[in-house]
């Protein structure tokens, strides 16, 4: 049933740059941890997996039967992503914190709260978004052998296709994180450091704004 096709389509449509993406990268520049980005990605497939049980049950036909629904959701997702640039080229703009020379770089700690947050914007990230439940509804039914026990089938393929965004999720968190600390290790004191959380907030907040303008435009 999981055959070859199967898995190469949904790899690339998974590493496709999209909300989820670039909210992950954002996170763990941002920050210099993972914590964050790990919190929401726990949140983005617990989301995901909300919109395949919504296609699984049919509940996402209702989407396409009530226009008002759908684009209401699809404000929403890009309300939320328009938010998130805004407040992402704030922080860019922030004069940053004053730093001690040669001072050691502290251990990045989060808060349950914080942590509790992240998760939430995982959730808003993916479930808001309601193409990704009638992508489900179109995808998955391709790959139901003839024969086969449809709901079952639908329900593996399903499963399998979170387990590789999950995998994805991970490799990009903890490559993004890799990336990041040898940057910092490499800079040459505060200064230089203080600029990676700019960057990085200046390019996700357009990057945000850009992907809620598509999200609109392509709704």
């Amino acid at each position: 049933m999981i055959t070859g096709l199967f898995l190469t389509t949904s790899l690339a449509v998974i590493v496709t740059p999209g909300p989820d993406a670039a909210l992950v990268t954002h996170l763990v520049l941002r920050t210099g941890a993972w914590q964050q980005a790990t919190a929401a990605a726990v949140g983005m497939i617990g989301a995901g997996a909300g919109h395949a049980v919504a296609a699984l049950s049919g509940a996402s036909m209702l989407v396409t039967q009530v226009p008002v629904l759908f684009t209401a959701l699809v404000w929403a997702g890009a309300a939320l992503l328009f938010v998130l640039g805004v407040k992402a080229l704030q922080g860019a703009v922030r004069p940053p914190r004053a730093t001690v020379p040669n001072a050691p770089e502290p251990t990045p700690t989060e808060p349950p709260r914080t942590v509790w947050r992240c998760v939430a914007l995982g959730l808003l990230s993916t479930g808001g978004n309601p193409k990704v439940g009638l992508f489900f509804l179109a995808y998955l039914p391709q790959f139901v052998p003839a024969g086969a026990a449809y709901g079952r089938s639908l329900a593996m393929l399903a499963a399998v296709y979170l387990v590789l965004g999950t995998l994805w999720l991970a490799f990009l968190i903890t490559a993004v994180h890799l990336f990041a600390r040898r940057v910092r290790r490499r800079g040459p004191g505060g200064a230089a450091n203080a600029m990676v959380p700019r960057v990085a907030n200046a390019v996700g907040g357009m990057v945000f704004i850009a992907l809620a303008v598509r999200l609109l435009w392509q709704g």
